[in-house]
């Protein structure tokens, strides 16, 4: 589907804000039935048409099947936020489509329109929930996870490698006489110390988190964190995620997901997260 010009034009997002579509277009290929290529097209004319039931349905499926690919998330994403603008939304609605939007971006960083239309949900999202009298929260990561998500593990690891290289040179570079070279060496040799002494623990975090979280989203109106057990925790600061909220997805233990949102941790139902694309 590279190369697929969008062509579906959205109308409005709720009651202010439209979303620039990213609907592909393409020539009809012979293809087994019920192939993922087929499903596509038809969730794609479906919601072209407007049925948005239709189109939910189709994408849902291709993605309990394991279809991966940035338009079909965003297709997605689209199916769920023209059901709340046609008034027919259900609870979650507009969390799955933070999801589909979100997953989008994953999978195709810098995707403008991806953007836009998240940024538009969850303002959305945040607009409804004053208007409950419910405080936003906007919780951050901690500066930790900030750091660590600021590269992947395989940049971390190459930026280890550089480091220690350089520790080589500056050490030979040190072992010549006085001059250039030794002053050079001096230098070098403490200074790529310091990095590879930072970049090996960054390269183990980020190591880390691939291996034992998920990133996910809320799709429920609200959900309150519990304890391992499933008992409501006893801090009230922080205790309740909001719908569309990123979060992290770590454990599972019978029907409770453990999740990280920001710094604050503890567990969740399971079916009131949605699971990214990795």
């Amino acid at each position: 589907m590279n190369g697929r010009r969008r062509r579906l034009l959205a109308g409005a997002l709720l009651l202010a804000a439209s979303l620039a579509p990213a609907l592909p277009s393409s020539e009809a290929r012979a293809q087994p039935a019920e192939s993922p290529e087929v499903m596509f097209q038809e969730g794609t004319a479906a919601l072209g048409r407007g049925e948005y039931g239709a189109a939910i349905d189709t994408f849902e499926l291709l993605a309990d099947r394991g279809f991966v690919h940035p338009d079909a998330s965003y297709n997605r994403g689209l199916a769920y936020v023209t059901r709340v603008r046609e008034g027919a939304d259900r609870p979650g609605d507009l969390g799955r489509a933070a999801a589909a939007f979100e997953e989008a971006l994953r999978l195709r960083p810098g995707d403008a329109d991806a953007d836009r239309a998240l940024d538009l949900v969850r303002a959305e999202i945040t607009r409804r929930r004053s208007r409950r009298a419910t405080d936003a929260v906007d919780v951050r990561p901690t500066l930790g996870r900030v750091i660590v998500g600021l590269a992947s593990e395989r940049t971390w690891a190459a930026a280890a490698l550089l480091a220690s290289l350089l520790l080589a040179l500056g050490v030979v570079l040190r072992r010549r006489p006085a001059g250039p070279a030794h002053v050079a060496g001096s230098v070098l040799a403490p200074t790529a110390l310091v990095a590879l002494l930072a970049l090996v623990p960054l390269t183990y975090a980020a190591r880390h988190l691939r291996l034992t979280t998920r990133a996910g989203v809320v799709v429920v109106p609200e959900v309150r964190l519990l304890d391992e057990d499933g008992r409501a925790l006893p801090r009230a600061e922080h205790s309740a995620i909001p719908e569309g909220a990123s979060v992290e997805v770590g454990r599972r233990s019978g029907g409770l997901a453990e999740v990280r949102w920001g710094a604050t941790e503890g567990w969740v139902p399971a079916s009131s997260i949605r699971l990214l694309a990795p």
